[in-house]
């Protein structure tokens, strides 16, 4: 979840609701299926959904929270990574750019934000849900056997830009 609020205006509970959401709720459901995984002996994944805002702040937007939050869990992966890795348990990340759903409907109904979008990513294109779910299930196979603490940035470039 994300408020858009400048710097000067965020208050206590909207950082807080957004932290809750994005950051401690990724924590306590990610120990609560590790309890499980722990539990059974055979080991298991995990894959948190991030943001490029992990890593970018956004500039002229009101994003404190929602860019800390992320930044926060991309840090959790690595965490949770090294704590689970005796337990043949993998947590990694991907983090995409804005995809094509109903939470990015307003930016992407809005011509102006819609073309600043574009230019902002060299692919050219807004990522669709298949772009996000396929780096997904990547690190849920067998492929990614020895890839753990790790956030894969999918986000047609910005990231190498920036």
């Amino acid at each position: 979840t994300q408020q858009i609020e400048p710097l000067v205006d965020v208050t206590e509970e909207a950082f807080d609701r957004v932290l809750d959401v994005n950051l401690k709720a990724s924590m306590f459901v990610a120990q609560a299926v590790a309890r499980v995984q722990i539990a059974t002996g055979r080991g298991g994944r995990q894959v948190h959904l991030l943001s490029v805002r992990a890593q970018l702040g956004m500039r002229d937007r009101g994003y404190s929270a929602y860019c800390s939050s992320k930044g926060g869990l991309a840090l959790l992966v690595k965490q949770h990574a090294v704590e689970l890795a005796r337990h043949g348990i993998n947590v990694n990340g991907v983090a995409p750019t804005v995809v094509r759903t109903p939470m990015a409907n307003d930016w992407l109904a809005d011509a102006e934000i819609h073309r600043k979008l574009i230019e902002r990513i060299p692919l050219g294109r807004i990522a669709e849900v298949d772009d996000v779910s396929g780096p997904v299930l990547f690190f849920l196979s067998s492929a990614a056997n020895f890839i753990t603490g790790q956030v894969l940035y999918v986000d047609g470039g910005i990231t190498a830009t920036q």
